[in-house]
């Protein structure tokens, strides 16, 4: 019985430490998000838990009124450690109005938009690089590899749906109200108004 409380103890511990997470976090991110001059009004962004971002210099950021971002265990169906938000050198990201994402993962290296009204489900990611060459004698050199890596914008449209779990690929439009569905990787254009799943994401139904 006394493990079995200790046990229990400990799980309560965990969930108290999740919710301080949510409840405070946001302070901490709007710092970060502050101090890499990220375009955006901390009064009207919300953001659950922690998030962790990384902005290289020369990039533009910018997040729109309404937006979510919802991280940690309780924050959805995934139970990863969070969201995480990456934006290299150069690159342009711009987080649609009262548009939302769980424990998802953006990697910006060239341009990535996401619209207004669009939900991202948890554990998704997006992501408009190669990350590696495609060349396999440039990959024998780990300089040469990274710097060889193709990259290609990624555009989400307005009030469209992202499933759990699914991967955007570099290069992709999504058409406006548009649905994916969960468990997808999507690696070419999806017209507007459809529902497209799979791996890879074909064509399944038109919402018109």
């Amino acid at each position: 019985m006394k493990k079995r409380r200790t046990f229990i103890n400990i799980l309560l511990y965990l969930s108290a430490w999740d919710e301080l997470k949510r409840r405070f976090g946001s302070f901490v991110t709007r710092k970060k998000l502050l101090a890499y001059h990220v375009k955006f009004n901390p009064k009207k962004v919300t953001l659950n838990g922690l998030t962790y971002v990384q902005i290289d210099n020369n990039t533009e950021v910018i997040i729109g009124d309404g937006f979510i971002i919802n991280s940690g265990v309780i924050a959805g169906i995934d139970n990863s450690s969070g969201s995480k938000i990456v934006v290299t050198k150069g690159a342009r990201l711009n987080l649609g109005k009262n548009s939302g994402m769980t424990n998802t993962i953006i990697q910006c290296h060239d341009s990535i938009t996401i619209g207004d009204y669009v939900n991202i489900g948890a554990g998704c990611l997006i992501m408009d690089t190669n990350f590696h060459s495609t060349n396999w004698e440039n990959r024998l050199d780990r300089k040469k590899d990274v710097l060889d890596a193709k990259t290609a914008p990624v555009k989400i449209g307005d009030v469209c749906f992202i499933g759990t779990r699914s991967i955007i690929c570099k290069g992709v439009t999504i058409g406006d109200h548009s649905m994916i569905a969960a468990g997808s990787v999507v690696v070419k254009d999806v017209p507007a108004n459809e529902i497209w799943g799979g791996n890879p994401a074909q064509f399944i139904k038109s919402l018109k």
